[in-house]
């Protein structure tokens, strides 16, 4: 299946959503509590990775610092 024929398919799925599938408000703070929650747990478990497991995972030190020093309300940017 080309990239072309994927993308098709995502569109014409899209048609078929329904106002009432839309999520609540609080359904919406609820993934939005869920989110923040992971983002915080992924950076402080990145900040406690030593130097070799980062090397093992392609993440340079320098990324894995700045990326654990930000706020949980951002997004994880690339670690690369």
């Amino acid at each position: 299946m080309s990239y072309q024929s994927r993308d098709r398919l995502l569109g014409a799925s899209a048609l078929y959503i329904s106002p009432a599938a839309r999520p609540t408000w609080r359904q919406r703070l609820a993934f939005t509590f869920v989110l923040w929650h992971q983002r915080r747990e992924m950076r402080r478990s990145l900040a406690q990775m030593d130097a070799r497991s980062l090397r093992d995972a392609g993440i340079s030190p320098a990324a894995a610092a700045y990326e654990s020093g930000k706020p949980f309300w951002t997004e994880m940017g690339p670690l690369r």
